[in-house]
This record gives structure tokens, sequence and C-alpha cells, in this order.
């Protein structure tokens, strides 16, 4: 049992981390999410330092130095405090409101209480700020402190925990939960989306299962099951159907993918096995949808795709409206180009820069546009991109340079170059986590969810540790003691 928990205790604390909000959205508001996601990130944190994965031959203590020199020499790192004191001041430079002067008798949008700082509306900042603590949490260890196998268990468990809240919150669905009911509505009124998360999850425990069979986890196979068909429940719950459409062809790819792999680097009739798993894992979600899911929930996901005038991804009025709404945040950016008008803030902006006809398709209580980088601008201004960019750009750099160094020593030593070139498909999860949810945050804006920035952020700097590194000559793979 230390054993176990010695060698993938630090993955499942990431795990739980990464997928925290995923347990609260039916239940907790952003106060207590935000309370225990910092709470989670300082045990992940600690769990980092304390017990990370050992190279072969290497003591406890060898590698907790080598793991906190290298986060100590990484500026990415040294980036996140900076982005980190950034979000605090943010979340405490609140006071963006709606203000009515008494003498002019009209109403306007009261600034931060720092305007040359970036603020937001009042109580707003505070899951935002968790979540770029946590972002900063996983980056690192993920960079850093997880080996191979700790990894695979790291999309094991994260999948696995968020099929189970899936369950849970569709139960709460059944018995009436007024959040869990107004999420899976997905509404375009604030269209952000908890199935992002359940899908990225689902695209993970591909490849998790094949790094399940490689390494032999015959007895935690039925957990890989509930993993796949609760995050197959909460992506059909949870999601509006155009984001059920792109992650399910990311799930297809990461699938292909993972049988690439697991077939090079086992053979036999792994394949088949892995195939018949899925098949198995499908039934349980589709009793469940058949028999359980409220009627009304089946009503409007059946009726948008597969409408009486044939099948679509979009409800009526959709392209008019995120029309309306990009054109609204593009005047709030343009009047605030640089901080914008602050977190939250989008909702007021509403209230004074659409005109009379763009009511005839706004909804009274419209808090969000359906295009995510056109709201951050406008909430966020061109700094916020920037503070979300230039960390992306670092993860990408690793990357790059893993990916290169990879391929050309893959070529150098191997005749057979396209066998030589199939590396583990945790290499490939991350591209595809960036692409989806970049490619959904044109469409709603589920990327400023805690959970999904946290995986997104998990999984792409896995992929980037996953490549194999150049051997020194004192250095060895990490393992899995």
């Amino acid at each position: 049992m230390h054993k176990a928990i010695s060698k993938y205790g630090l993955a499942a604390h990431l795990a739980l981390l990464a997928v925290a909000p995923l347990f609260l959205f039916p239940f907790c508001g952003d106060v207590w999410t935000a309370r225990v996601v910092l709470w989670l990130s300082f045990l992940a944190s600690a769990w980092t330092v304390l017990e990370p994965s050992r190279r072969k031959e290497e003591t406890l203590h060898d590698a907790r130095f080598r793991v906190a020199s290298s986060i100590a020499l990484d500026p990415l790192f040294w980036l996140s405090l900076v982005l980190v004191l950034i979000a605090a001041v943010r979340w405490l430079n609140g006071g963006v409101a709606m203000a009515y002067d008494a003498e002019k008798q009209a109403w306007s949008l009261a600034e931060a209480s720092l305007p040359f700082l970036p603020g937001g509306v009042s109580g707003s900042g505070y899951l935002p700020f968790a979540s770029v603590v946590a972002v900063a949490v996983l980056m690192q260890a993920c960079r850093h402190a997880l080996g191979k196998s700790a990894r695979v268990c790291f999309l094991f468990a994260a999948a696995f925990l968020a099929g189970i809240a899936a369950v849970v919150a569709a139960i709460a669905c059944v018995f009436g939960n007024e959040a869990a009911l107004l999420q899976a509505a997905c509404s375009t009124v604030d269209a952000t989306y908890p199935g992002t998360a359940f899908g990225l999850c689902l695209v993970g425990s591909m490849v998790a299962m094949a790094g399940a069979f490689e390494r032999k986890w015959n007895r935690a196979m039925p957990l890989l099951a509930i993993a796949v068909g609760g995050c197959a429940i909460g992506l059909y719950l949870f999601a509006s159907d155009m984001v059920i459409a792109a992650h399910g062809a990311c799930v297809l790819l990461a699938l292909v993918c993972s049988l690439a792999y697991a077939q090079h680097r086992i053979g036999g009739l792994v394949m088949p096995k892995c195939l018949a798993f899925l098949l198995v894992s499908a039934i349980p979600p589709v009793l469940f949808i058949m028999g359980v899911v409220p009627e009304e929930i089946k009503a409007q996901k059946l009726a948008a795709v597969f409408g009486e005038e044939g099948t679509r991804l979009v409800p009526d009025g959709f392209f008019a409206l995120r029309s309306v709404l990009s054109s609204i945040a593009e005047k709030v950016w343009k009047e605030n180009p640089w901080l914008g008008t602050g977190v939250g803030s989008f909702g007021l902006d509403i209230r004074f820069f659409a005109t009379e006809s763009d009511w005839a398709v706004l909804a009274p209580n419209q808090s969000g546009a359906l295009n995510g980088w056109l709201q951050m601008l406008a909430e966020r201004g061109i700094a916020g991109i920037a503070f979300f960019v230039v960390p992306m750009l670092f993860l990408l750099w690793t990357y790059a340079l893993r990916a290169f160094h990879a391929v050309l020593n893959a070529i150098s030593k191997s005749r057979h170059t396209l066998g030589a070139l199939i590396f583990h498909p945790v290499c490939m999860l991350g591209p595809i986590a960036v692409a989806v949810v970049a490619a959904c945050g044109f469409y709603d804006h589920s990327i400023w969810r805690p959970e999904v920035m946290m995986l997104v952020a998990a999984m792409f700097a896995m992929a980037g540790s996953a490549f194999p590194a150049p051997k020194k000559k004192d250095d060895g793979d990490l393992t899995e003691k």
C-alpha cells in the first residue's frame, strides 16, 4: 500500500485538484469552489515537492532536490507567480458596478477602485484567482514531477473522478437540483458548459486505456469503465451539441493514436480488446440516459440534433445572437483596449452598448458572449490576452523543442522510421485539448471555467514532458519507484 501511495499519490492529488469543480458546481457557488480549489492546490504543491516520481536508482531525497531545483530554474514558475499576483490584484480591485448619477439622471458603469490596475465586479475575481493558483501548481507538477506511469495514473484518476462527478450531477438533475438543471439546459444566456471538462476527461480516458493495458492494470479496468461511461454522460448532459460534436471527433482521434501505440508496444489482440472494452463501457451510459435522464432534457438534446428540418448543431437564431454579442464586445474593447472593463462586467456592458434593435434578439438577463475570445478582450483587454498567451507560448516552446529532439533521436536510432515515430499518446493529448477548447471558444466561453483551465494546462504540460528527453550520462528515465 505504501509503495502504491509513493508511486501514484501525487498523480491522484493532482487529478482531484483538476476535477474538483465538477463535483461542486451543482451544490456550491463560486466562493466555496474557490476555497476548495485553493486548499487542494496547497496539498498538491506539497505532494509535488515531497513525493515526486523517482528515476532509476534515485533516492527520494535526490528526487525532491531535483524537482525543487528544476522548478526554481523554470522561467514559467516565476511567470506563474507574477500571474498569481495579478489575479490577486484583480480580485481585490473590485468596484465595477452599475452607478446612478442623480444630477444627470443617468446610469453609468463605475470603474474599479484603482482604474489603472486590472479589476472587476466585486467578488467575481475570487474563483479566477484560485484557478490561476491551481493552474500554476498543475503546470509545474506535470512538467517536472510526474513520470511515465504517473502521467497515465493522473489521466486515469481524473477520468474516474470526473465520471463519478457526472453521475452525481445527473442524479441531481433527476431530483430537480436547480443548478444542475440550469447547466443541463446549455442556455446561450451564459454559454459556459461543464461538459467541456467532461469531454476533456473522456479524451484523456482513451489514453489512460492504452496505458492501463500496457501496464496490465487488469484489476482497475472496472474503474476505467466507470470513467468512460461517466464522462460520456457528463458530456451528453452538460454540453451543447456543437461541443459534443467537437469532443466526439477528438475522442476518435485520441482513440486512433492510443490504439496505434498499444498495437506497437503490446501487439497481439490488444486492439480488439480495447474496442471490446469500449463497447462494454458504452452500455451503462446508454441505459442510464434512456431510463434515468429526465425526458425534457433528452427532448432538448434530440430536438437540437435531429430536428424536423434535418440535422443541425445550433439552435435557431444562434448566429444572429452571436453576431450581436460579438459586436457589443468589440465596441467595449475599443473603448477600453488595455485592461477591459473588468472581470464579470460583460453582462453590465450589454446594458450600455446594446441598441434597441439588439434587444430584439438579446435575452433580458444575457450575461455572456458567444465568443469567449472577444469576451476576454472586452473584460480583460490586451493585457488579459497577454497574460493568457505567454504561459501557453512557454508550454508550446517546451513541446516543440522536446518533440524535435525526440523525432531526430528516433530517426537516428532506428531504420523503421514509422514505428520509431509512434510516441506515447500523451504527447498528442495536449495539442488535442488546446485545439478543441480553442475552437469551442469561438462559440462559448467555457475556457474560463476553472476545471477547463486546469485540465488544458495539465494536459499540455504533460504532453511536452512525455516525449523522450535527451539522456545525460548520469540521468535515467522516470520510473515507478
